[in-house]
């Protein structure tokens, strides 16, 4: 009898491990490659800096804000690799395909003296609320390549809509959006000061 008792708990902790969720690992590089653009005659050589991401999201787990001052870790939903880099690569993937994939690089790259921008980002937010909506808080900082004069700074906050905060793929997808408004406000403060 004694031992049947014993065994009851380890059958119930066994069943639970049984329904644990499958891990979902995720990236902000989509799955479909897009065209190699080519550099037209005169576009600026850009070079995009590791970008700075605020502690709470600085991990692998997806984080959500489960109100004003709660936020939930998502143990089942992980980001492939740190989300510096996947954020850096988006701007990358974004501005290449604008400006040409030559001509935008992530620093640092040895083969090239001096760019003619450097783009410096530090994301102060980036997570879903429980309403759905998918928030960037981003810093961008404009540089001169050649000096590192600044040519603009701004703070952009960007709020795009996910489909439903309770899935994943929602949530990812709407963030993915957010970086590339962010990179087309960037893209659009370089070409406007193009000579």
């Amino acid at each position: 009898m004694t031992l049947r008792l014993l065994l009851l708990p380890l059958a119930f902790l066994l069943a639970a491990c049984g329904s644990t969720p499958p891990t979902k690992v995720y990236t902000l590089t989509p799955s479909e490659t897009r065209p190699v653009t080519e550099a037209e005659a005169g576009a600026p050589t850009i070079f995009v800096d590791p970008t700075a991401v605020a502690e709470y999201v600085d991990r692998t787990q997806m984080v959500t804000r489960a109100g004003d001052y709660r936020l939930s870790l998502h143990e089942f939903a992980i980001w492939s690799e740190p989300l510096g880099e996947l954020i850096t690569r988006s701007v990358v993937d974004d501005l290449s395909a604008r400006f040409g994939d030559d001509q935008v690089m992530q620093t640092p790259i040895p083969l090239y003296d001096y760019p003619d921008w450097r783009v410096e980002l530090a994301v102060l937010r980036f997570d879903v609320d429980q309403g759905g909506e998918a928030v960037i808080d981003a810093r961008w900082t404009l540089l001169d390549g050649r000096d590192d004069r600044l040519k603009d700074s701004r703070r952009e906050l960007i709020v795009t809509t996910a489909a439903n905060p309770e899935d994943p793929d929602s949530r990812v997808i709407a963030l993915r959006e957010g970086l590339a408004i962010l990179a087309g406000r960037i893209g659009d403060r370089i070409a406007a000061a193009r000579p």
